[in-house]
């Protein structure tokens, strides 16, 4: 009976250690870092789908889009370049090339390219916001794997080119009274 007894605790002693040490949650990855982005050194953004790409231009203080140069959304304009200053990934999703299933494809991804100059900062791809709408699936250019980027920013950067567009014909300002 005895010799039952010390098998018995002895399970129990391996079992609790094994329970002790083993981490079920842990990563076996490293997510890449992505370098933080001045926007202040940015001086275009490239914003392309299916159709043909959105060019931004910053012309002193003022954001323009197209070779046109008409004024571009301020609001707009300012939503994408808090998403790349704020951009950070939190998981990696897929190592496979799924891209259908993540909006990563050609059909539907969103490709942006930061620019200073005629210089690359930063490229990436956006595809669909995730279930939880807490994260966009994203993938790096340098990069073939998918990721979840904190946040949920698509609709952001998924604008026609008349939605980018400043819509202020005139703006009148009031006079004050002096009296």
């Amino acid at each position: 009976m005895k010799k039952e007894y010390l098998i018995l605790i002895a399970l129990i002693l391996i079992l609790g250690a094994y329970l002790l040490f083993h981490k079920e949650n842990k990563n076996n990855y490293v997510l890449p870092k992505i370098a933080k982005i001045d926007i202040s050194k940015i001086t275009g953004l490239v914003i392309a789908k299916k159709q043909i790409p959105i060019e931004f231009t910053k012309k002193e203080e003022t954001w323009v889009v197209t070779d046109k140069e008409y004024p571009a959304d301020s609001s707009s304009v300012e939503n994408m370049l808090d998403t790349l200053k704020t951009l950070k990934l939190s998981a990696l999703v897929s190592e496979k090339e799924d891209l259908k299933r993540y909006e990563l494809d050609d059909e539907n991804l969103i490709l942006v390219k930061a620019m200073n100059g005629q210089k690359i900062v930063f490229e990436f791809t956006i595809g669909k916001t995730a279930p939880s709408f807490n994260h966009t699936f994203v993938r790096l250019a340098s990069d073939k794997n998918i990721y979840h980027a904190n946040g949920s920013f698509r609709s952001n950067f998924d604008k026609t080119l008349e939605d980018f567009r400043d819509k202020k014909v005139l703006e009148v300002e009031e006079e004050k009274n002096t009296n």
